[in-house]
């Protein structure tokens, strides 16, 4: 699925749209011909507000929407949501591409990546309604990809509330926080998306996560140590009671501590195969009561704060 309002006429790549009617997916144009300014305005007019494209034809688009972005961005004829939602949707879809190819794919894409964290961070500092713009994505994402947006999102918020960082860690902190759960490629995915408790093995097996991701993106040798401690610390808790190495609150680097509060909160107020979604109040009474010693409370008491 992709939103109308990013589509600029006369420029869409060579890709197949499709309209969604009942179950079905019916052809609007072929990829030979010119999506217009009167086929927009068409659409919206009959309240079609997204279109669909082949899953083959999605890298194609990607890369497209992501090239037209800070243009779309500072359109001052769009509404300040419709713009997050292309933001965030352009990085889900992005998260979608480069986590089902070969690593390799993340070193050859950095730049976008590096592109898209940038838009973000901007988003960020410029808005206080970042939080209300990533519980309204769309749902038709797997659980992973919508994830990764949100920890990204969340955890340079709370970077820039609570730090005062310039503009390269900041960076550095989206790009890890992007990528923390990378390592989740090497997972069996029926372990990830599994409806009832796991069994120890298998738990143990989902814990390895931030170790594979680490090791992977480490030697792809363009990920710098604050994004990296990221990806390999973002489970590890104040009573050091977390993974992969125990590691207690005074050898936790502050941006891990930071992320890892983002990725339960996003976790918690996200849908699951196995639950519903929880509001923000049952998710911090959760992370404030049966999570206790889990983070550090400073920056967990500012993200409440941040929050109301």
């Amino acid at each position: 699925m992709i939103q109308l309002e990013s589509l600029v006429p006369e420029t869409l790549p060579g890709v197949a749209l499709f309209i969604k009617h009942g179950d079905n997916h019916v052809l609007y144009k072929n990829p030979n011909l010119s999506f217009t300014q009167n086929d927009k305005e068409r659409l919206l007019e009959n309240n079609v507000n997204q279109l669909f494209i082949k899953a083959a034809e999605m890298s194609t688009y990607n890369q497209y929407v992501e090239e037209n972005l800070p243009m779309l961005l500072s359109d001052d004829n769009i509404e300040p949501l419709v713009k997050q939602n292309m933001l965030y949707q352009a990085s889900i879809n992005y998260v979608q591409e480069i986590f089902d190819s070969p690593a390799i794919a993340i070193k050859q894409n950095v730049e976008r990546c590096r592109n898209l964290i940038s838009l973000i961070l901007n988003d960020v500092m410029n808005s206080d309604g970042v939080i209300n713009a990533l519980s309204s994505l769309v749902d038709h994402n797997t659980y992973t990809y919508v994830h990764s947006v949100q920890v990204a999102a969340y955890s340079i918020a709370l970077h820039v509330k609570m730090l005062e960082l310039d503009r390269d860690e900041l960076m550095d902190v989206g790009i890890g926080s992007l990528f923390h759960d990378y390592g989740k490629v090497y997972v069996p995915k029926e372990l990830l998306d599994k409806p009832g408790k796991l069994t120890a093995s298998e738990f143990m097996e989902v814990k390895k996560h931030p170790v594979y991701g680490y090791s992977t993106l480490k030697d792809l040798e363009i990920f710098t140590p604050v994004a990296l401690g990221i990806v390999k610390h973002h489970h590890e808790k104040e009573n050091g009671n977390g993974y992969p190495d125990g590691l207690f609150s005074y050898d936790i680097a502050r941006s891990s501590k930071i992320t890892a509060i983002a990725d339960v909160f996003s976790a918690l107020t996200t849908t699951r195969s196995y639950r519903n979604a929880l509001s923000k109040e049952s998710a911090l009474e959760i992370m404030y009561g049966e999570m206790e010693g889990s983070f550090d409370m400073q920056y967990l008491n500012t993200f409440r704060e941040s929050l109301c």
